[in-house]
């Protein structure tokens, strides 16, 4: 999984990522050695195996490139099934689909936060993602 923690992610959408954490965990039926985090602003920091969803440092603030986490997390071994991606969507997005399934999870938003450009529209996931609004019933 990999999770935004860019300047432009709250500290409320934050503790929903952590939320989606643990219920990924669940769902593969409490194998955490299955899950693991790996948090990323504009560079991806260390991946962490999932042993709580509480104890997991989500470090970050600066601007957003998740091609970063993206490339790290399909480094990682063994190779992921699927790449999981909780962010506010405001990041470039790599050129190409990866080697396994995509899901993002979305943060919504009223409206794209960019103090500098308020015109701004971030570009929307690439279709070989499966997008999920977080939170949306």
């Amino acid at each position: 999984m990999v999770i935004d923690t860019s300047g432009s992610v709250s500290d409320a959408e934050l503790g929903s990522a952590l939320l989606e954490v643990a219920a990924i965990s669940r769902a593969v039926g409490g194998r955490r050695d299955l899950v693991s985090v790996l948090p990323c602003d504009a560079a991806a920091r260390v991946v962490h195996p999932l042993c709580r969803a509480e104890d997991i440092p989500l470090v970050g603030g600066g601007g957003t490139d998740l091609r970063t986490g993206f490339a790290r997390a399909l480094r990682s071994r063994p190779r992921p099934d699927v790449v999981v991606v909780l962010t506010d969507g405001q990041t470039p997005w790599p050129t190409s689909r990866p080697s396994c399934r995509t899901v993002v999870g979305l943060f919504p938003r009223a409206r794209p936060v960019d103090e500098e450009n308020p015109d701004y529209v971030p570009d929307s996931p690439p279709d070989w993602a499966r997008v999920v609004v977080i939170g949306a019933r």
